[in-house]
């Protein structure tokens, strides 16, 4: 039976299918990168003796491959398995939501553009979906970090005056900082406890999260080290420069508080209109619900509202992005 002779249901469940199966490989080759990891720091675990940092979080072992299918797809939706402390939600829920979500773009789309694309466009939907929701974590973790540097800055500043080395200001950071700047410096001790030099693992930071003050952060480190000179008073311009800019960032969320209420006014006014006019003239309104191609004008014109409702989020969150 062609595509075009299939019933709705059949072609959802058809496009719920094909999108579980692509998840459902996915997950297997995460759970095998998983336990090849747990391995091998099992057997780096009996030849090492216990440290003070054994509580806080370990480094990654494995080094993935990049040409990898796991990889590709999960750049594809934005999605990095060794980094889950990035999104609030569990990958499985976002994935069964955006599922759900390319489902009901595909019925939508069986109604505008025929059968024959509804598979094609409820995969599309279900990747775009899928990666909104992961990009959107990311830049809110992104965004904790940027605001806690300041205060992790001055804390190495106060603790450089005082005569304590740069690794130790770091290791108090991974132990008085809130999450998630604990985390990540915890990240930079353990690999500093395993011999790795404190520019690597600096640039290993910057590289991680994609912080442009992170990297200012190791370049400093590392050109300190380089040429000398005083890296307290360095270290407590770069604070105030981070300062500033956060500073700037916050002052550009209010202004575009503007621009956020005028989208949501334009989000708005088509359904205040549509309840207007159910109640004012409700015969106004059954074209859409008797005349054949109602549904597929109806379909063409939510599909329009939302597209330009993302468009709008995505023109601010772009413009007030800290990356």
């Amino acid at each position: 039976m062609p595509f075009s002779e299939l019933p709705p249901t059949t072609l959802a469940l058809l496009i719920l299918a094909l999108v579980g199966a692509g998840s459902a490989v996915l997950l297997m080759l995460e759970i095998r990168s998983q336990r090849l990891a747990r391995r091998l720091n099992e057997a780096a675990g009996q030849t090492r003796r216990p440290r003070e940092t054994s509580r806080l979080p370990g480094i990654q072992l494995v080094q993935r491959n990049p040409t990898s299918l796991s990889h590709r797809l999960g750049r594809l939706i934005a999605f990095n398995p060794a980094r889950p402390q990035e999104h609030p939600a569990p990958w499985p829920i976002v994935l069964l939501f955006a599922v759900a979500g390319g489902v009901v773009s595909g019925v939508l789309i069986a109604v505008v553009l025929g059968r024959t694309a509804a598979i094609a466009g409820g995969a599309a939907a279900t990747l775009l979906i899928a990666r909104a929701a992961f990009a959107y974590g990311t830049s809110n973790y992104r965004e904790q970090l940027f605001k806690q540097m300041p205060d992790a800055m001055g804390m190495i500043v106060r603790a450089l005056r005082a005569g304590i080395p740069v690794t130790e200001a770091i290791r108090t950071i991974a132990r008085e900082c809130p999450e998630p700047t604990r985390r990540e410096f915890a990240q930079v001790n353990a690999e500093q406890a395993i011999g790795v030099s404190i520019d690597v693992s600096l640039l290993n930071l910057y590289n991680r999260t994609g912080l442009r003050e992170y990297g200012f952060f190791a370049v400093t480190i590392t050109l300190q080290q380089q040429t000398g000179g005083s890296l307290t008073e360095t270290l407590d311009n770069l604070a105030d420069v981070v300062r500033k800019r956060v500073q700037t960032a916050a002052r550009g969320r209010a202004l575009a508080g503007q621009a956020r209420m005028s989208a949501v006014i334009l989000t708005v006014i088509p359904f205040v209109a549509l309840g207007a006019l159910s109640v004012l003239n409700p015969g106004y309104l059954q074209f859409y619900f008797t005349h054949e191609k109602g549904p597929t004008l109806a379909a063409i014109a939510f599909g329009m509202l939302g597209f330009g409702v993302l468009t709008m989020r995505g023109m601010i969150r772009r413009s007030l992005a800290v990356t």
